[in-house]
């Protein structure tokens, strides 16, 4: 597709004449790892790309493919499985789309463990407990969600699972719509699907999942120019979904459910980024702050809380001239990210800044 060619053709026209004028086999190449899949238009091309390929690897890499798992599948009759989906092209009017499914093993593999996840619920009903089922469904649907009928699939899991939930949890919670939920719950699930409510965390609900499509890989992405980079910080928002659900992982005991549910829902109000840089905060470089200390008669409610970088939480509080003058040289801060440090510093009745510089 981005093949340098002598002419300078116009973007279409250069595929065309590569397809005419030359016997390059065309084919779309998709890999993760050492596992990949290559699709071509006719049986032809797929035969000659297969014995090219294994030509290639025996003779250059003296590597040996495996016959069981190296075949050639016409889509159009058979399923073909790659990490985790099982893939389909079916005829819709007078061409072909993509029919996308969980696999079988897979979709096994998820009931057995959120089975497993109920089952820990069951004997110990604390929000602990409800926060690991929600992390690992939330990681769950995030990865399969690219699927054309996931939603589908999902409400097979849930059906399987149903008898489970009801033996199992109808002593442990209470079961009903999610009237009392948090800024995050709203925001992942639209629809109002009933759910269990333990110890006030409400469990996520398996069905509630929609197909969202995956855009193919941009080639202006790149760290090395600044309209590379820019377009890389523009795509990091939608991944908060991914980094709620590491968050919800890293939860400790030590805390209360009410600091970790507005915890997770200030870092869904704030789109992941940071109250002073306004850059977007990995789940490992998440802090919370209070912004009137609980010394000082601050509590855990929604409003008295702010995702700040981890860096800017321990300027926040620092007292030492050497901290402070450490981490103002690593941040690199405007005036406007100085004049919010100033703020939050008064609020815990700390000297100010420039006082300690």
């Amino acid at each position: 597709e981005f093949m340098k060619t002598r002419e300078p053709y116009h973007p279409a026209s250069r595929l065309r004449g590569l397809r005419r004028k030359t016997t390059l086999k065309e084919m779309f190449i998709v890999r993760y790892a050492d596992d990949f899949k290559i699709f071509t238009k006719n049986h032809q091309s797929a035969i000659r790309i297969y014995h090219g390929i294994k030509g290639y690897l025996n003779n250059h890499l003296s590597l040996d493919i495996s016959p069981e798992k190296s075949k050639i599948t016409n889509l159009r009759k058979r399923e073909s499985e790659f990490l985790g989906f099982a893939l389909k092209a079916v005829k819709k009017r007078k061409s072909y789309v993509a029919h996308t499914y969980i696999t079988k093993d897979k979709k096994k593999q998820i009931i057995e463990k959120l089975r497993c996840l109920i089952r820990e619920i069951q004997k110990s009903s604390i929000q602990k407990s409800a926060y690991k089922y929600n992390a690992y469904l939330l990681g769950t649907k995030n990865y399969f969600q690219s699927a054309t009928h996931v939603n589908k699939d999902f409400h097979e899991i849930a059906y399987r699972l149903m008898q489970t939930f009801r033996n199992r949890l109808k002593s442990a919670g209470k079961y009903g719509p999610p009237t009392k939920a948090n800024a995050t719950y709203k925001r992942l699930h639209k629809n109002s699907y009933k759910t269990y409510n333990i110890a006030g965390a409400y469990l996520y609900p398996i069905s509630d999942v929609q197909t969202k499509n995956d855009m193919c890989f941009s080639q202006d992405i790149c760290f090395y120019t600044k309209k590379g980079r820019k377009k890389i910080y523009s795509q990091l928002l939608p991944n908060i979904c991914t980094e709620i659900s590491k968050m919800v992982m890293y939860l400790s005991d030590k805390k209360n459910i009410e600091y970790a549910d507005n915890r997770i829902s200030k870092y869904s109000m704030q789109q992941g980024l940071c109250a002073v840089t306004g850059a977007f905060l990995k789940a490992e470089d998440v802090h919370c702050h209070h912004k009137i200390p609980k010394h000082l008669g601050g509590t855990d409610s929604f409003d008295n809380l702010v995702i700040v970088h981890k860096w800017v939480h321990i300027l926040i509080h620092a007292v030492s001239k050497g901290t402070i003058n450490n981490y103002l040289n690593i941040l690199q801060l405007n005036g406007k990210q100085l004049t919010k440090i100033k703020h939050y510093r008064e609020l815990c009745n700390l000297v100010e800044l420039e006082e300690m510089i």
